[in-house]
């Protein structure tokens, strides 16, 4: 037996910037699927790693998320 469940979910864009050493240098956008913002920043957050902007060679690497509700 499946269990059902009646989360709503509603479409994100996240913009997720890279900074080099507190200087940006790249944005990127990412269109999640998610129940509430927070829950799309980390999946979007996690999806960032594979970018070509995470790079281990990019001194101070760091990023934010900003999140825009597309519903």
């Amino acid at each position: 037996m499946r269990a059902q469940s009646d989360v709503s979910l509603y479409e994100f864009t996240v913009d997720v910037a890279f900074f080099s050493d507190g200087e940006h240098f790249a944005s990127q956008s990412y269109a999640v699927t998610a129940s509430t913002w927070f829950s799309a920043r980390q999946q979007a957050l996690q999806m960032s790693v594979n970018s070509v902007y995470d790079n281990p060679r990019i001194p101070g690497l760091s990023r934010s998320a900003t999140v825009r509700s597309d519903s």
